[in-house]
C-alpha cells in the first residue's frame, strides 16, 4: 500500500458560516417540538431545510462547556434536540428523492449523529406539510407525536410501549390510516440499548448510532406522519422529464440493474463466485421508494434487507446459513436494533443471537465507539480513511468504494465523471490517494445534505452532478453547489464534535488493522484529510 501524491485540486472547503433566513411558504420549514409542553416553534428552511438545518439547530443547543468525559457526551444525546428531516428537496415522487434523515448526537460516540433511510417516510413528512420534525426536551410519559397540515401535537402512547416496532406501527395505521408513515423506537430503544434503531414505514431503519435509545429517553414511541399535501416543484415538466431519463438509463446502468435485479443488493456475501454463505432463498417482495423505479430494497422473511445485514449476521459471526441470518434481520428489525452493532456486540460477547439475555455491551471494534461496516478497510484503506475521519462514525456510504476505481475491477464508466470533479482516476485498489477521498467525501455528503439517495447518484450510478443539480433546480428553482454544501456539512459536524470534546486522536481505526495498514502513512493521510475538509490547519501548507 502505497501514500500517493496529491491530484489535481478538487474545489476548496467553504468557509462555515452561521445560517441565515431560509424559503418559507406552505410546506417548508422545520417543526420544532417542545415534548415537555406540547409547545410548537417553526423554523426556516435554511440550507434546502434538510440535515444542514438540524445541525445548525443541534450546534446552537449545546452547552458552553465541553463535556467533562466521555458518559457526560453520551448522557447529551438525550438532552439534546434531535430531528427528522427530509429537506426541500425529499420526499418529492422523483428519482433518489425518497431519503429522511435522523439528526443529533449519539449515545454510542457521544458525538455528532446523523443516519438515514430510504423508503416512504420522506414522502410522508412532506404530505404531512413540514420538511422536517425536531424532537425538544423529554415528555413525562410516554408519547408519540403527530404531524399533519403542517402542525404537530402530543399523544399518549402508553398502549404502545413495549410493543415491537411491526405491532406499534400497524396499531399507529389502524388509528391513523394505512398511508400514515410511522416511524417507530422499538423495545431495545425503550430499554437504552445504545445501539437502538428508529424502524420507518415498518421496513426502513435509521441505523447505526443509536436513534432508538434516544427517542427511548426522551418517551417518544413514535412520530405518525398523516396528510395529502402536494410538496411544491418549481418545474414540474423537467421533473418528470428528469423522471423518464432516469428510467432509461437505470436499465442500462450496471449498479443499479444489479439493485433492481432479484435478489438484489443486500444479499452480495450470498451471491456469486465469491460467495462466502449460502445461496439465498426468492425475495418476498420489495420495499420502494417513492417515484424511483430501482426498487433496491428487497424483503425477506418479511423484512427490509439492507446492504449490510446479512454480512453482519451470517458471514461475521462465522455463519453460512443465508435464512437464518434472513431470519435474524428481520428480528433484528422488530426489536429495532442495529444489526451491524448487534453481531459485533454479541461477537465480543461470545453470545448466539437473542440467547435470552440481556442485551450485550457495545463490541470493541468501532471508531468513536461505532461498529465499523462489514467492509474491510485494509482491502479499501480509502474507504477507511473515511470510517476514521467522518465526524459521524464509520459508515459504509460515506464515500464510493475503492474498488470502483481500480484499473481493473473497477468501474470504467464512471471514471468521467469523477475526472470531472478533479482527481485521477483509475487508481491500484490499494492506494490511498488522499485527495479523491475528500472529494468523494464532500460529494456524497452534498448528496446527504439535499436527501438525495446515493443509490441513484454520482459518481457510479445515473444521477450525474449535472443531473442532480438539473433535479434539485427542479423542484427548488435553485441550483446548489453540491460540493461546497458537502463540506460546510462535515465542517458543522466537526464543530459540533469539538464543542462536545470529541478529540481529534479518535480519528482512527482499531489496532488490529494495522496489521496490514501502515500506522503512520495512515496517521499522516488522517491529518492530511482533515485539512483538506476544512478543519484542521491549511492543507496548502501540507
Amino acid at each position: 500500500m502505497g501514500l500517493t501524491e496529491p491530484g489535481p485540486p478538487g474545489p476548496k472547503p467553504v468557509t462555515l458560516r452561521r445560517a441565515g433566513v431560509g424559503p418559507e411558504g406552505p410546506g417548508i420549514g422545520l417543526l420544532d417540538v417542545d415534548l415537555a409542553t406540547g409547545v410548537v416553534t417553526t423554523w426556516p428552511a435554511v440550507e434546502f431545510g434538510g440535515p444542514v438545518a438540524a445541525l445548525w439547530l443541534v450546534l446552537a443547543a449545546l452547552p458552553g462547556d465541553p463535556p467533562t468525559d466521555d458518559a457526560a457526551r453520551r448522557a447529551l444525546a438525550a438532552e439534546l434536540p434531535t430531528a427528522l428531516v427530509a429537506s426541500t428537496v425529499a420526499g418529492v415522487a422523483a428519482p433518489g428523492l425518497a431519503r429522511v434523515a435522523a439528526v443529533g448526537v449519539s449515545p454510542l460516540s457521544g458525538g455528532v449523529a446523523e443516519t438515514r433511510a430510504e423508503g416512504p417516510f420522506a414522502a410522508g413528512l412532506r404530505a404531512a406539510g413540514c420538511t422536517g420534525l425536531v424532537l425538544r426536551g423529554r415528555a413525562d410519559r410516554p408519547v408519540y407525536v403527530l404531524v399533519t397540515e403542517g402542525g404537530a401535537s402530543l399523544h399518549d402512547a402508553g398502549d404502545l410501549w413495549s410493543l415491537d416496532t411491526w405491532e406499534a406501527t400497524a396499531a399507529l395505521r389502524e388509528r391513523h390510516g394505512p398511508t400514515a408513515a410511522v416511524a417507530v423506537a422499538g423495545p431495545a430503544g425503550e430499554r437504552g440499548v445504545p445501539y437502538a434503531s428508529v424502524v420507518t414505514c415498518g421496513q426502513h431503519p435509521l441505523p447505526r448510532l443509536g436513534f432508538g435509545a434516544v427517542w427511548g429517553a426522551k418517551f417518544v414511541k413514535a412520530v405518525v406522519c398523516v396528510g395529502t399535501a402536494r410538496p411544491p416543484v418549481a418545474d414540474p415538466a423537467a421533473l418528470a422529464e428528469i423522471g423518464r431519463w432516469y428510467a432509461r438509463r437505470s436499465a442500462t446502468s450496471p449498479l443499479t440493474t444489479w439493485q433492481r435485479t432479484s435478489p438484489g443488493f443486500g444479499v452480495w456475501p450470498a451471491v456469486g463466485p465469491a460467495a462466502t454463505m449460502d445461496p439465498p432463498p426468492a425475495p418476498d417482495g420489495v420495499a420502494p421508494c417513492p417515484g424511483c423505479p430501482t426498487d433496491c430494497v428487497k424483503t425477506f422473511a418479511g423484512a427490509g434487507l439492507h446492504q449490510e445485514a446479512l454480512a453482519a449476521l451470517g458471514r461475521d459471526l462465522g455463519s453460512r446459513d443465508t435464512a437464518a441470518a434472513l431470519e435474524l434481520n428481520a428480528r433484528c428489525l422488530r426489536e429495532g436494533v442495529d444489526p451491524v452493532s448487534y453481531a459485533e456486540a454479541l461477537r465480543a460477547a461470545g453470545r448466539r443471537p437473542f440467547d435470552g439475555g440481556e442485551w450485550p455491551a457495545p463490541g470493541p471494534d468501532t471508531v468513536k465507539s461505532v461498529a465499523l461496516p462489514p467492509f474491510d478497510p485494509r482491502e479499501q484503506p480509502n474507504l477507511g480513511l473515511g470510517y476514521a475521519v467522518a465526524p459521524f462514525g464509520p459508515r459504509y456510504d460515506v464515500c464510493e468504494h475503492d474498488v470502483d476505481f481500480d484499473p481493473v475491477a473497477g468501474l470504467p464508466h464512471a471514471f468521467p465523471e469523477v475526472r470531472r470533479l478533479g482527481v485521477w482516476v483509475p487508481r491500484p485498489v490499494g492506494e490511498i490517494d488522499v485527495q479523491r477521498t475528500a472529494v468523494l467525501m464532500a460529494l456524497w455528503s452534498g448528496l446527504d445534505a439535499l436527501g438525495v439517495c446515493v443509490f441513484a447518484a454520482t459518481p457510479t450510478r445515473p444521477l450525474t452532478l449535472e443531473r442532480v443539480g438539473d433535479l434539485v433546480a427542479a423542484v427548488t428553482g435553485e441550483r446548489p453547489d453540491v460540493l461546497a454544501l458537502g463540506y460546510r456539512r462535515l465542517q458543522i459536524m466537526a464543530e459540533i464534535n469539538q464543542r462536545l470534546g470529541v478529540p481529534a486522536s479518535a480519528d482512527t481505526l482499531p489496532d488490529r488493522y494495522f496489521d496490514t495498514l501502515d500506522r503512520d502513512r495512515f496517521a499522516v493521510a488522517v491529518r492530511r484529510l482533515r485539512q483538506l475538509l476544512g478543519w484542521e490547519g491549511n492543507a496548502d501548507e501540507m
